[in-house]
């Protein structure tokens, strides 16, 4: 028989930026999980039942606060993690010559959400490290590989926190397991998108004047342009 949750906020352990309220990061979930939800429908995801919809109170004021601070961007929404507190992207890749390793590390993840969901009624992964704020949000995490491999991706209060999961929590709890971090310092392309600003100022930085021409003529040359 499952067990009844606990009153734990998730809004509230989510947040890690003083000028985020409860509230914001409330809203953030359910547009995350629910996309394009109208205002009147997102009032009732947040409990503000009866609010007038253009009061300050209101899901609209919510949602026009995120908008305004470049928390999210867009639809489906887009999250800037930076904005509300988690400023490092980190992946971490976990490898292990005993399979048994890796299925006991996906058995225990797989316990730990449904354990997670039962306490906190949330369906994103917040996992706090210290009693000073130090967390982390899980993004993605697969596995595969012919050497048993399981790679984490995520987001975290800062560079500490990430070395944290990477170097002391995980090794605690899977002994055994060959760890690496990477911290994330940019990425030209994301979520199939090219990063056109950070891709220009990158060329910029790293060519000489010209250089960048041989690098293309060498790609000419080696990919099949023919096949597209």
């Amino acid at each position: 028989m499952k067990r009844k949750s606990k009153k734990i906020s998730i809004s509230r352990l989510l947040s890690n930026d003083e000028k985020i309220t409860e509230k914001d990061v409330l809203t953030l979930l359910v547009l995350m999980e629910k996309g394009r939800i109208p205002n009147p429908k997102l009032l009732k995801e947040l409990n503000l039942g009866g609010t007038d919809l253009n009061a300050p109170e209101s899901a609209g004021h919510y949602r026009r606060r995120l908008e305004r601070g470049g928390v999210i961007k867009g639809y489906p929404t887009k999250v800037n993690w930076k904005k509300i507190g988690y400023p490092t992207e980190f992946v971490v890749i976990m490898t292990s010559d005993n399979n048994e390793l890796l299925l006991e590390f996906e058995k225990a993840h797989l316990g730990g959400l449904e354990e997670y969901r039962q306490q906190t009624g949330a369906g994103i992964f917040v996992i706090p490290l210290s009693e000073k704020g130090d967390k982390i949000i899980l993004k993605d995490v697969v596995r595969g590989g012919e050497k048993p491999t399981a790679i984490i991706f995520g987001v975290a209060t800062g560079d500490w926190a990430a070395t944290m999961f990477a170097e002391f929590y995980l090794p605690k709890r899977y002994p055994g397991a060959d760890i690496t971090l990477l911290i994330i310092q940019r990425a030209s392309i994301r979520n199939f998108n090219f990063q056109d600003e950070l891709i220009e100022s990158l060329i910029h930085v790293l060519f000489d004047e010209g250089e960048i021409k041989k690098y293309e003529a060498i790609f000419e040359k080696e990919f099949r342009f023919d096949l597209l």
